[in-house]
């Protein structure tokens, strides 16, 4: 028999299980890679949370087809198409579940290779990207393919595995998290608006994607927004930072505060959440350096564009993930309100000297 309870963190409150109970659910076959990860073995779990396995066949089976799937009592099963892609049980007696994904190492190999191609994608641009969408890689097996824990079939695991760089996945779900500009102009606009309720929803949202984005700078390949706050917890931040933001984001403002004021408190969080990722990135080897994202900033936006107080602004929001000293989001916000550009030191008209407005396509400049 298997045993995997010496892989489990210490949950408060979590009740006793039947290793043999769990392991029952879960339709191994000799070959197999059987791998435990989740939130139970990273240590942000509860109670209620699942044995999170995933069973990493040599090729397709009975068991990833819909007709062929091996049943089992009260058990629901996901599929696509004619392939199961995971089943989930409840344990009796318990909150804990058992969920198990259903992979094959040729499927698993392909990920990763998707991966590598979508990271080098990723450091040749600037901005928040939602290309991961077309990508074909699975940022949660990804992710947990960085910490899992081989219950069988060891040196296939080491074997499949030797290409997964976690610094790279932490850079991916980085530059797909991060606070954006489109956000903050949508943010403007309200605020210009007068209506501040509706500023301080995109505010509260800007803020959370920009903490994401943080704990990815230190490394970490969960996108799961709902373990956000114990992410946080870990790492070496001010203690004063990590307090305000989750008492920002679970309780919302304090009884009277205004929304306005509210949308400013945060907008301060975000700032010091970028000076965060600064530090954290000179240390990341996979991420791009501050002065090389500054010049595919610089190439990405509007190189050959007359300079103007929309595009002027626009790189002062964006610089801000690798440059210091740039004006503070509250001023920021009062520049694009009133029509202006912000003051800031970054050689925006020198750059754009003598150009002419872009004709190209894609985001780039003619």
């Amino acid at each position: 028999m298997l045993f995997f309870r010496t892989h489990i963190a210490a949950i408060t409150g979590m009740d006793d299980f039947d290793e043999e109970a769990v392991l029952d659910k879960i339709h191994l076959v000799e070959g197999d890679i059987l791998m435990l990860s989740g939130s139970l073995v990273d240590g942000s779990g509860t109670p209620s949370s699942d044995f999170d396995f995933c069973v990493i066949a040599r090729s397709k089976d009975d068991r990833f087809r819909r007709d062929t799937f091996p049943r089992t009592e009260h058990m629901r099963y996901y599929t696509s198409g004619d392939r199961v892609k995971a089943s989930f049980d409840y344990l009796p007696h318990s909150l804990l579940g058992v969920d198990v994904e259903y992979w094959t190492a040729e499927e698993v190999a392909d990920m990763l290779a998707a991966h590598s191609r979508l990271y080098a994608h990723l450091r040749g641009r600037a901005r928040k990207s939602s290309g991961f969408a077309a990508s074909a890689v699975d940022f949660r097996v990804l992710s947990r393919l960085t910490y899992g824990v081989p219950l069988t079939n060891a040196v296939g695991f080491e074997e499949l595995t030797r290409s997964v760089r976690p610094g790279e996945i932490a850079y991916t779900a980085f530059r797909t998290a991060v606070g954006s500009y489109p956000d903050f102009r949508d943010l403007a606009g309200m605020w210009a608006q007068g209506d501040h309720e509706s500023a301080l929803v995109a505010a509260r949202k800007l803020g959370v994607d920009t903490f994401r984005g943080l704990t990815h700078a230190h490394g970490n390949t969960n996108r799961n927004p709902k373990y956000l706050a114990r992410f946080l917890a870990r790492l070496p931040l001010p203690e004063e930072l990590t307090r305000r933001f989750n008492r920002l984001n679970t309780y919302g403002p304090p009884a009277g505060a205004e929304a306005g004021e509210t949308v400013l408190e945060w907008l301060d969080l975000v700032d010091l959440a970028f000076a965060e990722i600064r530090a954290a990135r000179d240390k990341a080897e996979a991420f791009v350096g501050r002065r090389d994202f500054l010049d595919l900033l610089k190439n990405e936006l509007h190189q050959s564009m007359r300079w103007n107080a929309e595009i002027s602004n626009e790189y002062c929001f964006r610089a801000r993930e690798a440059e210091d000293g740039l004006p503070p989001l509250r001023e920021l916000l009062t520049a694009m309100t009133a029509r202006t550009a912000a003051a800031h030191h970054l050689p925006l008209q020198e750059w754009a000297k003598g150009r002419t407005a872009p004709v190209g396509e894609n985001n780039k400049s003619a």
